[in-house]
């Protein structure tokens, strides 16, 4: 049996119950929950008392204790990055669930981590993943005579295998997890088992482990699970351009330039994709002019483009030494889309960015502080207060 399952498995002969063990729904499995939000703490810290902040909703536990919260709230809370009300909202329903109902509770279990990991309490989501590790070796879960293999849901060991490397950086371990979930999803493949979702599943994990590479510095493990991708998905533009940015991570150019020749001749020439990837590739190149100007033609395209194009178009301002013009064009759009560019970290990032490299004393504290409260008013739980660049 494939590591995949170790310790996560059921035992199997027969033994009466022990109540002093855990269960899946056992209140002994969590970590209390930090309810604090870096973000509020963060404006009110450097906003003058006398100025108004925006009102940020702190959820309490008595809120959600004592009920089952059914999936469409939790996924509401999803959308909503509304992570701290996740974290309670699950743990309330893991415990209003019986310890006879495993999937369920394991499905519950899968928002409780994913809520720990969006706020960045790594090792809270550690200690409760080994914890449920041992409710579930130690579930005693009687059917017709026998105890049943209790398996976790694939967005669970997912979550798993990342903890690994976000809460101990030990990448080897959720490299190997990682590596035992493809090794599961291509066995279902030879058995022509859900052909469809395991095929995603598997270019999936498989760019879930290039990622976990380059974190190693493992640039030949990178190019190996790259040359899988190519395999697996030969003409698919999205999949194949995603693999040639590897490589410009990588600062393997040649190989990325092969990547988009070929996506060149599957896509036409005006597709926004073909686009991007020219503007990339141009950066890539230190031609940072004409990657500007691509960049800005993919800016009229959907929210989500144009997001992302406008972040890059501003990263070449920089390196054409326009600051202020990067700074007019970041608040232009994040005016526009406050949820989607406005509460970005990334271009948060890139705007103090411009401002550390036009402003400085009181003047850039002012502008920071400005830039919090208007980030603030948009941005959910568990936003990197490091993107202001205070330190």
């Amino acid at each position: 049996m494939s590591s995949l399952l170790s310790g996560i498995r059921s035992l199997s002969p027969q033994s009466p119950i022990d109540t002093l063990r855990p269960t899946l729904n056992d209140v002994r499995l969590f970590v209390p929950t930090p309810l604090t939000d870096a973000l509020d703490d963060l404006v009110h810290a450097h906003t003058p008392s006398d100025r108004p902040t925006p009102r940020r909703d702190a959820p309490t536990p008595d809120t959600f204790a004592g009920h089952t919260h059914s999936y469409d709230i939790l996924n509401q809370y999803i959308v909503g990055s509304q992570w701290r009300a996740l974290a309670l909202a699950s743990e309330a329903s893991i415990l209003e669930t019986p310890a006879t109902e495993e999937r369920t509770l394991l499905k519950l279990w899968t928002y409780r981590v994913l809520a720990l990991c969006s706020l960045g309490h790594y090792a809270n989501a550690a200690r409760e993943i080994r914890r449920l590790e041992v409710a579930t070796t130690s579930a005693q879960v009687y059917k017709n005579g026998r105890s049943p293999t209790i398996v976790w849901p694939f967005e669970l060991r997912v979550l798993r295998a990342q903890v690994a490397g976000l809460a101990m950086d030990d990448w080897p371990l959720c490299a190997d997890r990682l590596s035992s979930l493809l090794r599961a999803c291509r066995r279902q493949l030879a058995c022509q088992t859900d052909v469809e979702l395991n095929q995603q599943r598997t270019v999936r994990l498989l760019f879930m482990l290039a990622s976990c590479a380059v974190r190693m510095r493992d640039a030949q493990l990178a190019v190996r699970v790259m040359d899988h991708i190519v395999t697996e998905s030969p003409n698919d533009p999205r999949l194949l351009s995603a693999v040639a940015r590897l490589h410009l991570q990588l600062g393997s150019i040649r190989q990325a330039e092969l990547q988009f020749m070929r996506i060149e001749q599957l896509v036409p020439s005006d597709d926004k994709l073909a686009r991007m990837n020219r503007a990339l590739y141009a950066v890539a190149s230190g031609k940072y002019e004409a990657a500007r100007e691509l960049f800005n033609s993919v800016a009229g395209d959907a929210i989500e483009d144009r997001v992302c194009a406008a972040n890059n178009a501003c990263v070449c301002d920089v390196y054409l030494g326009h600051p202020q013009r990067m700074l007019d064009a970041l608040q232009k759009l994040m005016v526009a889309a406050p949820r989607a560019a406005g509460a970005s970290e990334e271009l948060v990032f890139n705007y103090c960015t411009g401002l550390d490299l036009q402003y400085d004393g009181q003047k850039l504290r002012e502008e920071k502080a400005r830039k919090m409260v208007d980030v603030a008013m948009w941005a959910g739980d568990g936003f990197n207060t490091a993107s202001f660049k205070l330190q």
